[in-house]
C-alpha cells in the first residue's frame, strides 16, 4: 500500500508523532527534514522538530521534496484555522474544497515554465470527511480557505476583504497545496477551528484566547490524526 504524507501543523503537534513510527532524517537540495516513518504514512511536523518554525520560515519546498523521495504520491494537511464568518464555530473541522493565497504563492519554477491547475483532491477530500466525522464535534464540508503570510494575525480590514472571498484563513496550507502539486502529489486539508477571525463575531480575538482554543482542540486534534492513521493502515 503507497504511504500517505501526513503534514501536521500547531494543533496537531502534542503527544506526537504516533506509535509504531521511525525517524528519519531526509537530505534535500533545500534543507534535511525530520519524519516519522510507518508502512502506510510519512508523518511530518510542519513547524519543525525540536524547534518552532514561525509560519513564514517554515521551509515548505524541503518538505514538499522529502515527501517525493519518499515516494508519497497523496498527502495532507491537518491545520489550524481562523474562521471568517460567524456562524463557523470554534472547535469545527472545516475540509476546505477550494483554497487562494493573499500572497504570491511559492514555486519550484526558476526560468521553466511550470504551469498546475490548482486543486484539492476530492478523493483525499473524502477520506478526511470521513475521518473527521468519525470523531465528536462539527464538520463542514466545503469552503474556501485563505492564505495570508504571517507571522501576524490579519487586520480587520485585511479580515473584512478576505471574508467576501473565503470562509477560513491561515498561514501555511495554500503553499503546501501549491508546491505539492507542483511535484505531481495530490493534497487535501483538514483544519480545526481555533479562533474567530480578527473582527468576527462578539469577543475580541486576543493571543490568550487563541492559545486557550487551540488547547482545547487538542484532544480532536489527536483523534482526527488517529482515525486517519487507522484508516490508513495497510
Amino acid at each position: 500500500m503507497e504511504r500517505l504524507g501526513i503534514i501536521a501543523g500547531s494543533a496537531f503537534l502534542d503527544g506526537l508523532p504516533p506509535a509504531g513510527t521511525e525517524e528519519r532524517i531526509i537530505p534535500t537540495d533545500r534543507g534535511d527534514v525530520t519524519v516519522h516513518l510507518a508502512e502506510g504514512f510519512v508523518f511530518l511536523r510542519r513547524h519543525g522538530h525540536g524547534g518552532y518554525y514561525p509560519p513564514h520560515r517554515i521551509p515548505h519546498h524541503a518538505h514538499a521534496l522529502a515527501l517525493q523521495r519518499l515516494e508519497v504520491r497523496r498527502a495532507v494537511g491537518l491545520a489550524s484555522m481562523g474562521s471568517l464568518r460567524a456562524g463557523l464555530a470554534t472547535g469545527t473541522a472545516v475540509v476546505p474544497d477550494d483554497y487562494l493565497s493573499a500572497h504570491p504563492p511559492p514555486t519550484f519554477a526558476e526560468d521553466d515554465r511550470l504551469h498546475i491547475v490548482p486543486t484539492l483532491d476530492q478523493g483525499l477530500r473524502q477520506i478526511l470527511l470521513d475521518t473527521a466525522r468519525a470523531t465528536e464535534g462539527p464538520v463542514q464540508d466545503g469552503g474556501v480557505y485563505a492564505e495570508t503570510r504571517g507571522p501576524r494575525f490579519e487586520t480587520r480590514a485585511e479580515i473584512r476583504l478576505l471574508a467576501d472571498y473565503a470562509h477560513v484563513i491561515g498561514m501555511t496550507a495554500a503553499s503546501e497545496a501549491t508546491l505539492l502539486q507542483e511535484l505531481d502529489i495530490a493534497y487535501a486539508i483538514l483544519g480545526l477551528v481555533d479562533n474567530m477571525a480578527h473582527g468576527v463575531g462578539p469577543e475580541q480575538l486576543t493571543i490568550q484566547s487563541y492559545e486557550a482554543q487551540l488547547a482545547r482542540n487538542r484532544a480532536r486534534a489527536e483523534a482526527i490524526l488517529t482515525e486517519l492513521v487507522r484508516r490508513w493502515e495497510p
